[in-house]
């Protein structure tokens, strides 16, 4: 009730509360269908990130830490130095097939945790067979 009347909105039962968490959490609210033709991208910036210019509404969850957006299929390198300057990274979580091609899905990560990663991978499946190419190009 505090954070209603100081955020504004209103208090839903835990029924419909839970039910909104899971239709958000299985991206079957009406904002997820709203796509309009753009891509679907997901932002991961620390919780106390104040609101983004991301050109488009966003719906924000994880209590500001994550920050879904629809953008133009030409809003990677925006997006993603939106997310990085803000202390995060950008997935591109849903798009065309057509656009997928050539499109890098996952921000790549700054030394040295690109290397760590990459360490880690190695480690964990040696042989390559999980995922090739899909967190990292090289392997």
């Amino acid at each position: 009730q505090a954070a209603c009347r100081s955020l504004g909105g209103e208090r839903l039962d835990g029924a419909q509360a839970a039910a909104q968490w899971q239709a958000c959490r299985e991206q079957q609210l009406p904002w997820f269908a709203e796509a309009g033709g753009r891509d679907l991208w997901r932002l991961s910036v620390p919780q106390t990130a104040a609101e983004l210019d991301l050109g488009a509404p966003s719906l924000i969850e994880w209590h500001g830490a994550q920050r879904w957006v629809h953008a133009p299929a030409g809003d990677a390198e925006r997006l993603r130095r939106i997310a990085k300057d803000t202390g995060g990274h950008a997935t591109l979580f849903r798009t065309s097939p057509d656009a997928a091609a050539g499109l890098a899905r996952f921000q790549a990560l700054a030394a040295p945790l690109d290397r760590i990663h990459a360490k880690l991978k190695r480690e964990f499946d040696p042989v390559g067979v999980f995922n090739p190419g899909r967190l990292f190009p090289n392997f």
